[in-house]
């Protein structure tokens, strides 16, 4: 029995060891994928999209922006993307943008 228990708590802390070096790995690509949508040329992206795909792109923004905070303080990449996010909502038709800028209010 005491075998077992030693056996059953030897998997538990694999399992939580594992399960941690995932989460930093999954992180990491997160960050890295917020890193590389900070240095995407938005200007020249919106240029020929359509309001639904800008909005989608605003949206998709916000929610790397709220991701940022639970990854800890970047403050240099939470302003790329503020910058986006005003570049974006600049192209946004004036009566959408009453709708929905208290939701992009950082």
């Amino acid at each position: 029995h005491c075998e077992l228990q030693e056996h059953k708590q030897w998997y538990q802390r694999r399992v939580r060891g594992f399960q941690s070096k995932r989460t930093e790995a999954n992180q990491r690509l997160e960050l890295l994928h917020i890193e590389q949508l900070c240095e995407a040329d938005i200007y020249s992206w919106k240029a020929d999209k359509h309001e639904v795909e800008i909005v989608d792109m605003l949206l998709w923004i916000r929610d790397r922006y709220d991701a940022l905070g639970r990854l800890g303080t970047h403050c240099e990449l939470q302003e790329h993307l503020r910058h986006h996010l005003v570049s974006l909502m600049e192209v946004v038709p004036t009566d959408m943008q009453a709708t929905i800028r208290p939701a992009f209010t950082l």
